[in-house]
């Protein structure tokens, strides 16, 4: 193994131990002060056993400037953005995480019901760290725990009911996790308890935890943005720019709605042309069924033109859970791991899906994951910076567009008014995170600039506040990645797309930048 995919195993081990509930590990995670300062002084000692290497390999040199800044992000978040003194949802997502894992496994699993119960038996610590650490958060986060809370209560209470049996007859008996291992017929104690400190967390969470009445509470501001465009996206370009660009994208974008509005009907506002060429709502079932054939077809699709191939694994169709839908209200996308690739569905226009399919699925994101996980090196399997696999995600959907998917104006007007809402999120994104709008402002802004549910604009804009620079980065990775292609073929005597893409595959979800520099396209 190289060094610096032994660094980055290390890495991963370290990360995995702070927030296991993703895992299989039976706790949750630490994130009072002192844990945090822990974790935090041994990525330090990671950073700088990378930077000592001696690396000639131009390859390697990519995977461990990769996975430096990677470290830098996160150093600077847990010690200058203090996520976890302002941010209450993620000690809610954490909770969600941590009980929708178990109930993922078989029933009569023994190690999940293991897990489930440890969890449990955490739960008033964590929640008495949780109250002690939260300071003035934004109203906007705090509103969105508090959504997301009853679901938790529900995810306990389901663990409680599939595992009974199991906790019952003896198993599990010991989960080997030092000395306050549970012992069967512990277990209606340890879920009383749990419930109680969840009715706890919720009553500090409405009347002892003060929201800030800053009406900008909550962004990162312009420097941590310049920070993150450069180290978590290797972008040239700072936050004024990414603004500026943004604002040019919205309306080039929605210049090309009006014209393909116009195709299908002239006499009408675009907004109009694209109510009626929505379809209507469908049932749960038939939205399941439906989506599961639009991710067929523009599979088909994409293999008939050299894109994928037969080796991918299934994805599921599902609806978005609960906790999910606080933060998403559309569509969400799950890699596989100790289950299937799953694509989960909300309030999605049925004429959307196939877009939205080819989006997920193959091409898409499902694609692009698939392919990382086959590599063999751990950089570039597990650090990815979001910009790389978002934006392919829309690289993709234009490329199915430019290889004649779905070819009808009333189609691509779909499509494009899906497209203008990306890049709204990108405006607000960035206009949220340097304070040039407030979360009032950018609810607002998404229900007034394109076809949008304000309770689908709450819902981004709480996704957007919890992630900072998350949209931003779909943006800018679709921008790199279009470059890329048009730089990469001027650079070969001959280009073939399918040629274009494995080698483009192999850096898995680097930054484009990076990634240019593997091509030798740049130095």
């Amino acid at each position: 193994m190289a060094a610096t995919d032994s660094l980055c195993r290390s890495f991963l081990d370290l990360w995995w131990h702070f927030d296991p509930a993703p895992a299989t590990a039976a706790r949750l995670g630490d994130f009072d002060a002192e844990s945090i300062r822990q974790h935090a002084a041994a990525l330090r000692s990671i950073a700088a056993a990378l930077e000592e290497l001696e690396i000639d390999d131009v390859a390697e040199e990519i995977d461990r400037t990769a996975l430096l800044d990677h470290l830098r992000v996160l150093l600077f978040r847990l010690q200058h953005e203090h996520p976890y003194q302002r941010n209450p949802l993620l000690w809610i997502e954490h909770l969600a995480v941590a009980f929708a894992s178990p109930l993922a496994q078989p029933p009569g699993n023994d190690v999940a019901a293991a897990s489930a119960l440890e969890r449990m038996r955490a739960l008033p610590k964590f929640s008495r760290t949780a109250q002690d650490a939260l300071r003035l958060p934004p109203q906007i986060l705090l509103d969105a725990a508090l959504d997301m809370l009853p679901h938790v209560v529900a995810l306990v209470s389901d663990c409680e009911a599939r595992f009974r049996d199991v906790w019952e007859n003896g198993r599990p008996r010991e989960t080997g996790e030092g000395e306050g291992a549970v012992r069967s017929g512990d277990h209606s104690r340890i879920v009383d308890e749990a419930k109680a400190a969840l009715r706890a967390l919720e009553a500090a969470l409405r009347s002892e935890i003060l929201p800030d009445p800053d009406p900008h509470a909550g962004a990162i501001g312009e420097a941590e943005a310049d920070r993150r465009l450069h180290h978590e996206h290797a972008s040239i370009h700072n936050a004024a720019e990414v603004w500026r660009g943004a604002l040019r994208l919205a309306t080039e974008v929605e210049a090309e709605v009006t014209a393909l509005a116009a195709l299908v009907d002239s006499g009408r506002p675009w907004r109009e042309v694209y109510a009626a060429s929505a379809n209507g709502p469908l049932s749960e079932p038939q939205m399941r069924v439906r989506f599961a054939e639009s991710l067929a077809a523009a599979r088909t699709f994409s293999a008939g033109k050299g894109i994928g191939g037969p080796d991918f694994t299934p994805i599921e169709v599902e609806a978005l859970s609960g906790p999910e839908l606080v933060l998403e209200a559309v569509v969400a996308y799950h890699a596989a791991g100790r289950r299937p690739a799953a694509v989960r569905l909300g309030a999605i226009t049925p004429a959307a899906m196939p877009w939205l399919a080819a989006r997920i699925g193959v091409p898409g994101l499902h694609l692009i994951e698939t392919r990382t996980d086959q590599l063999p090196g751990e950089v570039r399997r597990h650090i990815a910076a979001s910009s790389t696999p978002a934006g392919w995600a829309l690289f993709a959907e234009e490329l199915m567009i430019e290889l004649g998917y779905e070819p009808d104006p009333e189609s691509r007007l779909i499509e494009r008014v899906l497209f203008l809402r990306e890049m709204h999120l990108a405006l607000v994104d960035i206009g949220l995170h340097t304070r040039q709008l407030t979360a009032e402002e950018a609810v607002a802004h998404l229900a007034t600039r394109i076809p949008l549910d304000r309770r689908i604009a709450l819902a981004d804009v709480r996704r957007l506040l919890s992630r900072p620079l998350s949209a931003c980065a779909a943006m800018l990775g679709w921008q790199e990645l279009r470059r890329l292609r048009e730089d990469y073929a001027r650079s070969r005597s001959t280009f073939a797309l399918p040629g274009f893409l494995e080698e483009l595959f192999s850096y898995g979800g680097l930054p484009v930048p990076l990634i240019r520099w593997g091509m030798g396209i740049e130095t």
